[in-house]
């Protein structure tokens, strides 16, 4: 799996977690279509590169409540990225390390914010969970 797809799947995720209904499938299109007109769903490899590097440093090593600013490199028509992770708790689900993390993105005007938590599976990747209460 490409690390764009696994960006905008993560995201996916997240919005589903927003939705309240984790799933995967007809769903999951879903998401990728509505996030095709997202500031997430258009950004460039390049982008995502360096937003993945950013997601990753900022769970593994972001205190609580820490903004990490971040600017990406711009896109083919010179827009400009820029937004922040913001990890607000920590706590564990199912043996795993989990963080809920505020992300915003701006963009030529646009703004989006996205929250949901994300854990750190047996493997070392974060991936997108809706936690048990």
């Amino acid at each position: 799996m490409n690390r764009r797809y696994r960006v905008l799947r993560a995201l996916a995720c997240l919005a589903a977690c927003i939705a309240g209904a984790m799933s995967s499938g007809p769903a999951l299109a879903y998401f990728d279509h509505y996030l095709g007109g997202t500031i997430v769903g258009t950004l460039t490899p390049a982008q995502v590169t360096a937003l993945t590097d950013v997601f990753r440093r900022t769970l593994e090593q972001g205190a609580d409540g820490t903004r990490v600013a971040f600017r990406l490199p711009p896109d083919a028509r010179e827009r400009q990225v820029e937004g922040s992770f913001t990890p607000m708790h920590s706590r564990h689900d199912r043996g795993d390390r989990c963080r809920q993390l505020r992300s915003e993105f701006r963009r030529a005007g646009e703004t989006e914010a996205w929250t949901g938590w994300y854990c750190k599976e047996k493997n070392g990747e974060w991936k997108s969970r809706k936690l048990r209460l």
